[in-house]
């Protein structure tokens, strides 16, 4: 999945219906990692990835690909 092209409303974590657009934001107000993700959002926490994710795993490395794409650049 390319997340620069997705839209804001593209969830990210199936389990907390959280899109795209919340976890890019979370990053803007400072999460520098997922567990700063998850306290802000509470993508991540929901453990029923394999069920409700239609790719059948977990969010966290969309996550981390996302803090790659929005968080700042050292």
């Amino acid at each position: 999945m390319n997340w620069k092209e997705e839209p804001d409303e593209t969830l990210v974590c199936f389990c907390s219906q959280v899109d795209k657009g919340t976890v890019v934001a979370a990053i803007k107000d400072g999460a520098v990692d997922v567990k700063a993700i998850q306290e802000q959002t509470n993508a991540g926490v929901g453990g029923r990835c394999k069920e409700l994710n239609p790719r059948g795993r977990c969010c966290h490395p969309d996550i981390k690909e996302l803090l790659e794409i929005y968080g700042e650049k050292k």
